[in-house]
């Protein structure tokens, strides 16, 4: 099997608005956890957990940006408009304007477990209207993305249960590997809106009194359930190195398989768990000793722990070094259908950082077990990652569809270009649909920088290349050697109070006295455009001049100030 890239991604977590945020809350063993939201339901009157792993303003949705109407943004189920969002973010993270994928065959692959919204909307018969109907299906999940983008590949949604992610993804690596597609966007998303699914868990003994999963611990007592939605960025690894592309991790082989008639419909098999592994091994060209870490299903259930023990230990007891173990449920509950592109992110993540965050609730291991007998580990510190790491991903379906992935670090990239030379000052730049908006953008973008420290020049350069532009703007210059806490301040003083109607453009003809020598040198070297029209102007005043006005400029010559 060829590898594919993961390029780029976005995520919002229960506890993490993006991946920044999902990383911190990671490595800090965090934990997502909170009370049901007051408009969600009452769980003193409904029954059922009152804990779980909920979206803060899951609701919060800017019609506008995405030139929809305010009556059909009303009737879209959440879910559509966080994957919307989450994709529309992916593919920035990927260094790619996202107006600039009109008419491409990017495909869209979309896993998604339920779907609550229609529950609440269509049962209202008497208010059902054509927005209603396009604003439910799981289908419309990733029709709206593909719509919206004007996107021509391969578009479906997933629904194998809390495998749903893992499969979609599984689906975009052979779209791509096949030539169906050259590029594509793989994702998940869960909302809970009402209590139906935590009292089914209930009522079948796998509901966790406090909300929350603890993935092979001690106190594992059932199932939390947890909010999310996930995206990734894929392109065959040899498009995306000849392209330059950033590369987070790198998909080695997929496989998906059926439990088939097991001990029950939503019983797990441990057999078939095992064969799923070793297919995803073998079509990964990988021995399982070689994988460092993996990424468990981990539902925190009794009978679910086990099993999975058992089907890792069939490829990993005996080892030299325990392979490490962990699952983000742990942190965020059970995100149904965004459980395995959750798994994903984290483990993309976790190779790009070269660290493989702790395990919550690793420090009770569940004793029955005896994960250290089948070659297994939780994590209760950090794991450093030195050289070319493997890395192993579940995802299991209640119904009984299995997924497996295998991940490898980036390849090294080695590059013999020189770099550009410096340029003076960056400019940063936003845009929005009106001036509230862009104050808010203002403001959350300073937040956003002023959290990290992170090169000017690529921050600036990615604002005007990757962004797309709305009719309001604004533009910050910081200098060169100012760091990205000087362009959160900068942010934070603009006071954008009118709106432009698009951008204005001046010429000004001075005469003579305008020019200083060596004007314009350091723009020619670092841009091929002005370059090329530079002398291309040159070559036609020489026939007049006799002398390189080119020359004269780039050598600082004084002879630049004589009028002829």
């Amino acid at each position: 099997m060829s590898a594919v890239a993961v390029t780029g991604l976005d995520c919002r977590f229960p506890g993490a608005e993006d991946p920044y945020r999902f990383w911190e809350l990671l490595m800090r063993g965090g934990d997502g956890i909170s009370r049901v939201p007051r408009e969600r339901w009452d769980p003193g009157v409904t029954g059922g957990p009152g804990e779980g792993g909920f979206l803060a303003d899951a609701d919060a949705f800017d019609n506008a940006f995405f030139t929809i109407t305010p009556r059909e943004a009303a009737s879209m189920d959440p879910q559509q408009r966080l994957m919307l969002q989450c994709a529309w973010r992916a593919f920035e993270d990927a260094g790619i304007a996202p107006h600039r994928l009109a008419g491409t065959a990017t495909g869209v692959f979309v896993g998604v477990m339920g779907s609550e919204w229609a529950q609440l909307t269509l049962t209202d018969l008497p208010g059902i209207t054509p927005q209603i109907g396009s604003g439910n299906g799981y289908c419309m999940i990733a029709n709206r993305v593909s719509y919206h983008l004007d996107l021509k590949g391969p578009c479906l949604a997933v629904d194998t249960a809390c495998s749903s992610s893992l499969v979609a993804v599984h689906l975009a690596v052979n779209a791509l590997l096949s030539g169906e597609c050259d590029q594509a966007l793989a994702g998940g998303v869960n909302i809970a809106l009402t209590p139906a699914l935590g009292l089914f868990y209930e009522r079948a003994g796998l509901a966790a009194p406090d909300g929350r999963c603890k993935p092979f611990s001690a106190g594992a007592n059932g199932i939390g359930r947890g909010e999310g939605v996930g995206a990734v960025v894929l392109r065959r690894l040899e498009d995306a190195l000849a392209d330059g592309d950033h590369v987070y991790a790198v998909i080695r082989g997929t496989a998906v398989n059926q439990d088939g008639r097991s001990n029950g419909l939503t019983a797990p098999s441990r057999w078939s768990q095992q064969e799923v592994m070793a297919a995803a091994y073998r079509r990964a060209g990988v021995e399982p000793g070689d994988v460092v870490f993996t990424e468990g299903h981990g539902t925190g259930t009794a009978l679910g722990d086990m099993i999975e023990a058992k089907a890792l230990a069939a490829w990993h007891a005996g080892r030299a070094r325990p392979m490490a173990l962990g699952s983000v449920k742990g942190n965020l509950g059970h995100t149904e259908g965004a459980a395995g592109i959750a798994g994903l992110i984290k483990v993309a993540l976790a190779l790009h950082h070269r660290t493989v965050p702790v395990s919550r609730f690793a420090a009770h291991e569940n004793p029955g077990l005896r994960l250290a007998e089948k070659g297994l580990r939780l994590l209760k510190s950090p794991l450093r990652l030195s050289g070319p790491a493997l890395a192993g991903l579940s995802s299991f379906g209640m119904g009984g569809t299995n997924a497996h992935a295998v991940l490898e670090s980036a390849p090294s990239v080695r590059t013999t270009a020189s770099a550009p030379p410096a340029l003076g000052a960056h400019v940063f730049t936003l845009t929005a649909p009106d001036a509230p908006a862009l104050r808010r953008n203002l403001a959350a973008q300073a937040e956003a920088i002023g959290r990290r420290q992170s090169p000017v020049g690529p921050l600036c350069r990615a604002s005007y290349r990757v962004k797309s532009g709305h009719a309001v703007r604004a533009a910050v210059v910081v200098g060169a050697e100012e760091g990205s806490s000087r362009l959160a301040e900068a942010l934070r003083d603009e006071r954008p109070t009118a709106a432009q109607q698009g951008p204005l453009i001046a010429a000004l003809f001075t005469g003579q006295g305008a020019q200083f020598p060596t004007m314009g040198a350091q723009l020619y070297r670092s841009s091929s455009l002005y370059r090329r029209h530079l002398d291309a102007a040159d070559a036609e005043l020489l026939q007049y001049t006799e002398t390189s006005v080119r020359d004269l400029l780039l050598h600082g010559d004084s002879a630049v100030h004589r009028t002829r």
